[in-house]
């Protein structure tokens, strides 16, 4: 009875999904997906009407589009500083 009730809660991760799963699975709208493989950030499988995405290529997609918080506040502060600098 152990392995049956176990089995319920495993995770079955396939490896290429349609759009949808990948707009779950990424959080991200499905038209910034169709946006995103057609500007080539998502490498995407395209057989017949059907566009499947390689989970694992999601998964690099999102880690490239990974970026520290600190940097953009180092940049806004530099931009508000040099605002501030130039009496403006």
């Amino acid at each position: 009875m152990k392995n049956e009730s176990n089995a319920k809660y495993e995770v079955k991760r396939e490896r290429y999904v349609d759009i949808k799963k990948v707009s779950k699975y990424t959080s991200l709208p499905v038209k910034t997906i169709y946006d995103w493989s057609n500007q080539g950030r998502f490498l995407c499988i395209k057989y017949g009407r059907r566009i499947l995405f390689d989970i694992h290529d999601v998964d690099k997609a999102m880690a490239n589009l990974k970026q520290p918080y600190l940097k953009h506040e180092k940049t806004v502060n530099k931009i508000i500083g040099d605002l501030q600098g130039d009496g403006i």
